[in-house]
């Protein structure tokens, strides 16, 4: 098991992750990390795909461009 450190930052709390735990999430200092928790109750943390958040963006900006069309073609 690792153990992590919580510190208060200007933000709030944050986790701070020692060499090891980045080592073994394959992150870097900067990068984005996802938090869950299953349905069992336990939480894993794991590196965030940044090709999915590219996307879901893209995806996000074409329905905003089209929000008018969307609307008149649900009528």
């Amino acid at each position: 098991m690792i153990v992590l450190r919580i510190d208060e930052t200007e933000k709030g709390p944050a986790i701070v992750l020692s060499a090891e735990a980045l080592e073994l999430l394959g992150a870097s200092t900067g990068q984005t990390v996802g938090l869950q928790v299953t349905p069992s109750g336990e939480v894993t943390i794991a590196a965030r795909d940044m090709s999915f958040e590219a996307r879901r963006q893209r995806g996000r900006a074409f329905l905003k461009r089209y929000d008018k069309t969307f609307q008149a073609l649900a009528k």
